[in-house]
């Protein structure tokens, strides 16, 4: 039987940790790790049922880490959403649907918590009909006294370790409700195949195997997902939600192609302070034993000795790797998350997932020598674990920023760097990259440079007349020389000297942009001149017609595409004037509205923490950069204030 991999998804606290060691347990699966912490990366289990082998890949249920979830819905056949029957439904919920449609991947619910004394199941079940755009039909119903109907069979049913109990007799006073539910479940169901439709329509009845048929093909068209009510902490309804995903999962039945070359793809990469680098993969077809090569994109391969699998959720050395299973490569330095493997060259390329842009940055300081010897290593490797951070220096500030898709995110890379790699860092919010420019033109700007110390001197004239440029025009830079005052080959200098002069303005020390320097005219000696007197003479000429252009801060602008719910759009565009910004415009987007605007950079570092305010978690952006504008004199009064606060002036 080809091996099932499922992926665990749903809110935080729902419990889907604790069904994949209570389902690995009811299966004689070892469970080393029993915590039942928040997580914040995948996590893989196994157990064998009905002699078929099923990984349960574990993901986090907090948003910041959606990331992992997409790496899990890469390599999943079936996605099993948990959902808290104690708490209202999150918008969280909702997203990991669309990611999962997205996908196309099929999914059931399994309702957890029956067992909790705050549990309305019941209106979880509708509560998720309404959020969720697909067809939900219970499988398995509860009534008075903890008695259960599976309805595929119509019969009341228990459960007792992995036995299933079926009774004829159904629960008392239930029948109509039971009756209705039924009919719902077999329409829906014979809704997928024409045969299933005529026989119902003829006879009224369906046969529990051709509900089973009907319902996996609307699972395999993302139009039904199958519920499932039960407890992960007590058991209760285990051994059903086991016999429908292993009767429910498409593809079941098709045979692994252990025939064809290796396909691989390696969905997860982590770093155990033991074991070193674990690269967890998916195998799609072939067979992969150990001592090989692996063949990779662009040319690389790379040597690997052993192959490990997963039993419970512990790692075990085995020979050989097979088609459809979940295997883990240990020590293979040049395997990255992402990357589509085999045993021979390959032109299939597996498709990476589209991971949200980071919605929030932050600037990383390491605190001593010693961390900042040792951060490119960690920060290599933590980005290897997690591809959804990004890392990089800034061109202008020269600032090592971390980007993230919310605080917590941000927060649990740092702890990272510091408890697994013993990095400590400070943090700041990052440094805006403003600039300076000129707003008039100044024409017959005139600076001699003369240095006589005794032998050999300096000396050097130059003559500039300055414009301003229109915004994101750069530099210009114009030699209009006549004559032989000044010999050409000192013009590069000059241009140096203003180039070097342009890197910190006046106002605030930011670099200036969009100026054109005309060249016109200067005077040289025939001993004392030199390169290096034309560059200085060029750095102050410039320095000095900035003083007389009326020069001006510029603050970046970014434009931004919101997506929030309908209901608080109004919240959100008077935030973003609030903010500077100014709405572009906005369109609908499914049940989503897409506010586009522009808003500076300044007024947006923390942008992500009141949108989840406004929209309770529901709201998301992506952002770029567009252009540079004049700020506001409130606004640069306090940059330049702080420029020289900074620099101990007064």
């Amino acid at each position: 039987m080809k091996p099932i991999v499922i992926a665990l998804l749903g809110q935080a606290q729902s419990g889907k940790t604790q069904l994949a060691q209570s389902l690995c347990r009811l299966l004689g699966e070892p469970i080393k790790n029993t915590k039942l912490e928040p997580t914040t990366e995948l996590r893989v289990y196994r157990f064998n049922y009905q002699n078929t082998p099923f990984y349960l890949v574990d993901t986090p249920g907090e948003e910041n880490f959606v990331g992992e979830v997409l790496w899990a819905l890469k390599v999943a056949d079936l996605a099993l959403i948990v959902s808290d029957s104690t708490q209202p439904i999150k918008h969280h919920v909702k997203r990991l649907f669309d990611f999962t449609k997205r996908e196309g991947v099929p999914m059931m619910v399994f309702v957890n918590k029956l067992d909790h004394e705050k549990s309305v199941w019941a209106q979880n079940i509708c509560d998720l009909q309404d959020e969720l755009e697909i067809i939900q039909i219970p499988l398995v119903y509860g009534f008075e006294g903890k008695s259960f109907v599976d309805l595929v069979f119509n019969k009341s049913v228990k459960t007792d370790g992995l036995k299933i109990s079926y009774l004829d007799d159904l629960p008392s006073g239930s029948q109509q409700r039971i009756s209705t539910l039924r009919e719902t479940l077999m329409e829906t169901s014979a809704e997928g195949k024409d045969e299933y439709i005529e026989k119902y329509l003829e006879t009224g009845e369906l046969f529990p195997e051709e509900i089973i048929d009907g319902v996996k093909e609307g699972m395999i068209n993302l139009r039904v997902a199958p519920v499932l009510i039960g407890s992960a902490q007590t058991g209760e309804n285990l051994p059903l939600l086991l016999y429908y995903l292993y009767n429910l999962v498409p593809g079941r039945d098709a045979e692994p192609d252990k025939d064809s070359p290796p396909l691989g793809f390696v969905f997860k990469t982590f770093y155990d302070p033991y074991a070193g680098k674990l690269s967890f993969a998916r195998l799609f077809r072939g067979e992969l034993t150990t001592e090989q090569t692996l063949f990779l994109l662009e040319g690389r391969q790379e040597k690997y000795t052993q192959i490990f699998t997963v039993k419970g959720d512990s790692l075990e050395a085995t020979k050989v790797g097979k088609a459809g299973e979940i295997i883990i490569l240990p020590k293979v330095e040049g395997l990255r998350t992402g990357d589509t493997f085999s045993s021979k060259p390959f032109n299939t390329v597996l498709p990476k997932p589209d991971i949200p842009e980071p919605m929030l940055y932050l600037t990383l300081i390491p605190e001593t020598k010693t961390d900042e010897d040792k951060i490119s290593s960690a920060i290599s490797k933590l980005k290897e674990e997690d591809p959804s951070l990004v890392f990089y220096r800034h061109p202008e500030t020269r600032e090592l920023q971390v980007g993230g898709i919310g605080q917590m995110h941000l927060e649990h890379a740092v702890k990272v760097l510091k408890e697994k790699y013993s990095v400590k860092v400070k943090t700041k919010a990052p440094t805006v990259p403003y600039r300076e420019t000129i707003k008039k033109p100044v024409q017959g700007v005139i600076y001699r440079h003369k240095k006589q110390t005794g032998g050999r001197g300096q000396f050097a004239e130059v003559h500039f007349n300055v414009f301003p440029l229109e915004r994101g025009k750069g530099f210009e830079f114009v030699e209009t020389l006549s004559g032989m005052n000044v010999p050409r080959n000192y013009v590069p200098a000059v241009e140096k000297g203003v180039r070097e002069a342009m890197e910190k303005g006046l106002l605030a020390g930011y670099p200036v942009v969009d100026v054109k320097v005309q060249f016109y005219d200067g005077k040289s000696h025939e001993v004392d001149s030199s390169d290096l007197a034309f560059k200085i003479a060029a750095f102050h000429c410039f320095k000095k017609a900035l003083e007389q252009a009326n020069p001006v801060l510029l603050e970046p602008f970014y434009e931004y595409e919101i997506y929030v719910p309908d209901e608080t759009v109004g919240d959100v565009v008077g935030d973003l004037n609030a903010r500077r910004g100014r709405v572009l415009n906005i369109d609908k987007e499914g049940k989503m509205t897409k506010v586009k605007a522009l808003a500076p950079l300044a007024e947006m570092l923390d942008y992500v923490v009141s949108l989840n305010g406004i929209t309770g978690g529901r709201g998301y952006f992506r952002s770029r950069f567009s252009h540079y504008e004049e700020a506001p004199p409130f606004i640069a009064d306090k940059i330049i204030a702080k420029a020289k606060e900074s620099k101990g002036e007064d």
